[in-house]
Order: structure tokens, then C-alpha cells, then sequence
């Protein structure tokens, strides 16, 4: 059974996995190659790791709290979820916002309900801080778009970010009622 926690220290390196391996295989067709086996180089692991350990359990980044889950397979970690405050607030008249920065999920876990249990659980949090709108970022090349949709997203920002040498688009799905996107990613076997 997939469970979903808060991310611990130990979690640090299986996280970063998470992260390269769901790179690798969703944005294998969007993202230039050679920007993905520098990401992947042993080093640039290392150095993550270390920075990430080094700043775990620093619940501000920029001024922003920030949290972490993971989902959890027989005490493997199989995906994450980055979450907190909106970062561009103003930019895009987001008041009063939370955002889900990222999450990644194992492909081999994808379709399986994982990520509705993870954003469940980070809207909880974002509901606790008193956000009442949630946006998620995502690549507009990316194949689980309509997930975001699905989920009640409504795709009505767009910017444009850099990724190596690439300048790509990305759309941003706004959920302007957070306890609506709490109702649709709720886990119905559970309520039985």
C-alpha cells in the first residue's frame, strides 16, 4: 500500500533519484540530451545531495515556507512533492495562492492515483497556511498535462523559463477553489 509522508533527511538521495529518473523519462522528447546526462553526471548527484542535506529541514527558501512529501512503496521512496507559498504572486494576481512546485513519480507508479494522493496531502498543508487558490506549473510539451487538467486545473497562465540552452513554455493551472482540488484528488477507497 502507497503511503504518503513527510520527507525526512533520509529520504534526501532516494528524492533526488526520484527526480532524475522522471526527467529522464518524461522529458526525454522536450529537453535536450545533453542537458539531461549533465544532470544525471555523478557529480552533479553528489552536489545536489549535499546541498540538499545541507539545507534540510530550512523551512524557508526566499522567504516562502516550504514542505516536502513523499510517496512511499515498502519503504521506497517512488515520489515527491515540493509545496508552499506561491512564488510569483503578484506577477500573475495569484493573492492569497499556495503553489505545488513539483512533483515526480516514478513511471512505473504513473496512472496508479499516487499523484492525486500527493497533492491531497500537500493541499492539506496549503488549507492549514490558509491559502484558498492553488497553481501548478507545468511543461506545455509535458505528456501528463492533462492530469492537471483532469484534477480541475484550468490552463490559464503561460510563461516562458530556461532549461539549459532551451527556452521552453510552460503553463500554469490555476485551481481558484482550493477546497474543490481537495474534493478531486480525495482517495475514494478510502471513504468505503
Amino acid at each position: 500500500m502507497i503511503k504518503i509522508r513527510y520527507a525526512e533527511a533520509k529520504d534526501i538521495e532516494d528524492m533526488i533519484d526520484v527526480n532524475l529518473k522522471t526527467w529522464r523519462t518524461t522529458y526525454a522528447s522536450i529537453i535536450d540530451e545533453d542537458y539531461l546526462l549533465e544532470r544525471e553526471k555523478e557529480k552533479e548527484r553528489e552536489n545536489r545531495v549535499k546541498r540538499d542535506k545541507d539545507n534540510f529541514g530550512r523551512l524557508e527558501v526566499e522567504g516562502r515556507k516550504v514542505y516536502k512529501c513523499v510517496a512511499i512503496d515498502n519503504e521506497k521512496v517512488i515520489g515527491t512533492a515540493t509545496y508552499g507559498k506561491c512564488r510569483q504572486e503578484d506577477r500573475y494576481g495569484l493573492t492569497n495562492a499556495g503553489e505545488i512546485y513539483a512533483i515526480y513519480i516514478l513511471k512505473e507508479y504513473q496512472q496508479r492515483g499516487i499523484g492525486k494522493k500527493l497533492i491531497n496531502f500537500a493541499v492539506n498543508d496549503l488549507i492549514n497556511e490558509n491559502y484558498d487558490k492553488v497553481v501548478i506549473w507545468a511543461l506545455k510539451d509535458n505528456p501528463n498535462v492533462k492530469f492537471y487538467k483532469k484534477i480541475g486545473g484550468n490552463s490559464k497562465l503561460t510563461r516562458n523559463i530556461q532549461i539549459g540552452k532551451q527556452t521552453l513554455e510552460e503553463i500554469g493551472f490555476v485551481y481558484d477553489d482550493i477546497d474543490e482540488l481537495l474534493n478531486s484528488t480525495k482517495d475514494m477507497s478510502m471513504m468505503l
